[in-house]
């Protein structure tokens, strides 16, 4: 039996692209897939996939925590109070980011994609709280801002703090290791697994300024000493994510096995195709229909075009076999 088609990274290219278009549902005025809609290198598609991912923020409901002394402005109370409940209540809180999510690539460096430097280094996202949303669908900017670490179930607020920019070094807070050292007084075990049992001297805010400059990832420390690798995974040497990297090699890995299985149990499948009385043409069409992550175990969903039958990969399992799709 031949086979006519095999290649799910082919496959992958048209499936990112639609991810891409997905993720646009989340505010009228996103523009993902225009950008990279003439992109055909499926290692940056993955890439700049997941970089974007990492930036938003998903509407799920989730649990707000505030340290013991956190303290809110009076003016920003009422957007606050807003906020909050937008979180508890999952939904869509994209607006209130910096307006640098609406770039997959960045628009001042062709082709490169659009950075957050924080995020990737400390995991930790940023928050305007304005209460009025401007024409471009987000809220109005604030000098100060509030910093959040955000996972699936938890919004974990630690502070408000000056926005900062170009020339103002008094009001840097990109760099300020006095974040981590929120993390570790409050909630600790969300950054456990980053903690660096290594021996070092303690590097300045600024010094970690200038590594991160070149794509080099330094401990940060809190007060008692305690050393941490960067909890957002910190970057490759190429700029990216090192969590999105390790995303999509395995991605790539796991596809690269389940088409490895095909070709070594085609017999099988030509099998299991005879007793369910179905026909068998030749050569055989196999595509890549769709992927996700449950948990950590990558699931592939893959079409056999002429017989209509269609193939569940999940790491950890034996492949299973539908006539009909769920």
């Amino acid at each position: 039996m031949s086979i006519s088609n095999l290649n799910f990274k082919n496959d992958l290219e048209s499936i990112f692209k639609q991810y891409f278009k997905d993720l646009e549902t989340l505010s009228p005025d996103l523009r993902f897939h225009t950008q990279i809609k003439d992109e055909s290198d499926i290692n940056k598609l993955c890439l700049l996939y997941y970089n974007l991912t990492n930036r938003i923020v998903e509407p799920r409901k989730r649990n707000v925590h505030k340290t013991s002394n956190f303290y809110c402005p009076s003016r920003f109370r009422n957007a606050l109070r807003i906020l909050e409940e937008k979180i508890e209540n999952g939904e869509d809180i994209n607006p209130y980011l910096s307006k640098g999510i609406r770039w997959v690539v960045d628009p001042h460096l062709r082709g490169v994609r659009h950075r957050d430097v924080l995020l990737d280094s400390w995991g930790i996202k940023h928050i305007h709280l304005g209460t009025r949303i401007e024409r471009d669908g987000f809220v109005e900017r604030t000098g100060p801002i509030l910093f959040v670490k955000f996972d699936d179930k938890n919004a974990c607020f630690l502070l408000f703090k000056r926005h900062g920019g170009k020339g103002r070094r008094r009001h840097d807070p990109w760099n300020d290791q006095f974040l981590i050292d929120i993390l570790h007084e409050n909630w600790s075990d969300s950054i456990s697994n980053y903690e660096a049992k290594v021996d070092a001297t303690k590097a300045t805010d600024d010094e970690i300024k200038q590594w991160k400059k070149g794509n080099i990832n330094v401990p940060a420390t809190s007060k008692d000493g305690t050393l941490y690798f960067p909890p957002g995974g910190g970057v490759a040497t190429s700029g990216d994510n090192i969590q999105s990297v390790r995303i999509c090699y395995h991605i790539f890995e796991v596809i690269d096995a389940d088409e490895e299985w095909l070709r070594e149990n085609i017999t099988e499948f030509i099998e299991i195709l005879k007793r369910n009385s179905k026909d068998i043409k030749q050569p055989l069409d196999f595509q890549l229909i769709s992927f996700e992550f449950i948990g950590k175990n990558l699931k592939l969903e893959v079409l056999e075009k002429n017989s209509k039958i269609y193939i569940v990969f999940e790491e950890g399992k034996q492949p299973q076999f539908f006539y009909e799709k769920d």
